[in-house]
């Protein structure tokens, strides 16, 4: 009770100030008196008062109650100039305060209450096709301070923050300290690295996802906090080379990685009561009860490819394959109806 009461003592002052909680006092203050009124001078119980006072401030009038008394009928009146008057005050404040939130959430100014967010620190070509694929799985918060920016993550369905991606206190801003991971998209790699410095101060954990534009720069974002660094114009130039000849590596990642044509490449975590928990991959035959290509396990940060037969898969491994959504879901679900041959 007195720890209540310390609490109410320190926060009291802070809620006093919003116009919502004063907005909320006054309609509680025109409730409590008329139904203190209506109890007092028309001797009623404290029910009927109650809703004798919705009705008369409602304006409803159904006469299954009315003042008896001259006194009752002045309080009346007096209730309802103050009722009427207060909840139009009310009803007109929450509607502009309402309005008023809407069109600071549109110009991106405001500070992100919510945790295991998304946070995307500028914009490329890549911004849009990675929002796209997060879906509505997890919410997207942009930062970024050009306009431009501003209008194309209204324009995709998710939400802008106005502020310097570079600046500790626009990060705070966005609340990286609660985010579940943080995508940098700037510019130039020199911004990337002084974006993620400021993201390693305000949180050490979280998980920072860079794009960097020049491959020799991949050492120097990792060193500055970047949990996984992507270049994805040294990926296409490979691809391009590839492609001179054959193509079939270049149409095996569009089809696979971008376009989802037949299969997709995904990533599936080993529960405790997984079937593949401490089995080996030969004993496990996961493309065999599943029809995976399993192509390689994550494990405590590091990735095996193609991982031999007696690799042994843990619980809390990340199995890395190929297959259909189905599939997925057999390995998921522990479901091996049928196998493949």
């Amino acid at each position: 009770m007195f720890i209540f009461i310390d609490i109410l003592r320190e926060q009291f002052p802070k809620l006093i100030k919003r116009p919502l909680t004063r907005i909320m006092i006054l309609v509680l203050a025109v409730i409590t008196y008329g139904t203190v009124g209506f109890h007092i001078l028309e001797g009623q119980g404290w029910t009927v008062s109650l809703y004798w006072t919705f009705i008369t401030i409602g304006s409803v009038g159904y006469g299954d109650y009315y003042p008896k008394t001259h006194m009752g009928m002045y309080f009346t009146i007096t209730l309802i100039v103050f009722g009427i008057g207060t909840f139009a005050i009310a009803i007109t404040s929450i509607g502009e305060l309402i309005t008023n939130n809407q069109q600071m959430k549109i110009m991106g100014l405001i500070n992100v209450k919510r945790s295991k967010h998304i946070v995307i620190c500028g914009w490329t070509e890549s911004t849009i096709q990675c929002i796209k694929e997060i879906g509505d799985e997890n919410e997207v918060f942009v930062l970024d301070e050009d306009e431009r920016v501003r209008k194309q993550a209204l324009k995709n369905g998710v939400n802008f923050i106005h502020g310097d991606p570079t600046r500790e206190s626009d990060l705070n801003k966005a609340n990286v300290q609660g985010a579940k991971a943080v995508i940098v998209d700037m510019e130039s790699d020199s911004h990337t690295i002084h974006c993620i410095l400021g993201i390693r101060k305000i949180n050490e954990k979280v998980r920072i996802i860079a794009e960097t534009k020049r491959y020799e720069n991949i050492d120097q974002i990792k060193l500055a906090g970047a949990s996984q660094v992507i270049s994805p114009f040294v990926i296409s130039g490979r691809l391009m080379c590839k492609s001179i000849e054959g193509g079939y590596e270049a149409t095996f990642v569009q089809d696979v990685l971008a376009e989802h044509k037949s299969r997709e490449i995904k990533e599936v975590k080993v529960s405790s009561d997984s079937y593949f928990a401490g089995k080996t991959v030969g004993d496990a035959e996961i493309h065999k009860k599943t029809g995976v290509v399993l192509v390689g396990i994550g494990k405590k940060g590091d990735l095996t490819i193609d991982p031999p037969m007696d690799f042994i898969i843990e619980e809390g491994d990340i199995l890395l394959g190929i297959g259909k959504p189905d599939e997925f879901e057999r390995i998921e679900k522990n479901d091996f109806k049928y196998e493949f041959s």
